[in-house]
């Protein structure tokens, strides 16, 4: 308990920290609130994250925290993403390093420390944008039960269009392995609401297509940027 305690002293001093340096640099800041439905269960997912960007690399912190799951709550695994943006021609190009820090209380999720490396490539096309993502996820012991789980591949394809002024709607299709190594699909419908210059409203509808899958998955995230 003190070891957990001390890593999340330490995630919401650097929480803190990267908030202040994106008043300077400008960065951004995003909150998000899912409701997961799985059969007869339902519980809610919040994220947290601050991102700052450079011309040339970004650094993310997210925490996550999970509420009614079985009747237990607390917090996810924090992560820390780190990027590398380059450019060809017309296609972005970035290349992903993310790290899991095994803050997760064991009652709701594995703790786990799991790497992963990616790239993702978009471009605009036809007044939209269009992407795609290929990885690989490296998995550590499962601290909750000392079992060895599956390394593997994922990918997510995507795209967002404008529809009107302000709004745009996109579809994003996710292949991933979950935490113990089953496969989980899904397909989520994105419509993002431009407030202003600085601010998004984003909601989300997700149906699973796997047995792995939750079976649906509501949101809404709200992100400014600084």
């Amino acid at each position: 308990m003190a070891k957990k305690s001390k890593i999340l002293s330490w995630m919401v001093i650097l929480c803190s920290y990267l908030i202040a340096v994106n008043v300077q640099a400008g960065g951004k800041l995003s909150v998000s609130q899912y409701r997961i439905l799985d059969g007869t269960d339902s519980y809610g997912y919040t994220s947290v994250s601050s991102k700052y960007s450079t011309d040339s690399y970004r650094a993310k912190l997210n925490l996550p925290y999970i509420s009614g799951y079985r009747g237990n709550s607390g917090l996810g695994n924090a992560s820390i993403k780190l990027t590398y943006l380059s450019q060809w021609q017309n296609t972005f190009i970035d290349f992903n390093y993310r790290q899991k820090l095994a803050t997760a209380d064991k009652r709701l999720t594995v703790p786990a420390r799991d790497t992963s490396t990616s790239i993702e490539l978009s471009r605009y096309l036809l007044n939209g944008i269009v992407f795609a993502e290929l990885g690989y996820t490296w998995r550590n012991v499962a601290q909750a039960n000392l079992t060895k789980r599956k390394d593997g591949f994922y990918y997510s394809l995507g795209g967002i269009y404008p529809l009107i002024p302000k709004i745009n709607a996109g579809i994003v299709l996710d292949h991933k392995p979950t935490a113990l190594g089953q496969l989980d699909q899904s397909a989520t419908l994105i419509v993002q609401y431009k407030m202003n210059q600085k601010q998004r409203l984003s909601m989300s509808f997700g149906a699973g297509l796997s047995s792995a899958s939750p079976d649906y998955l509501l949101g809404l995230a709200w992100s400014t940027k600084f």
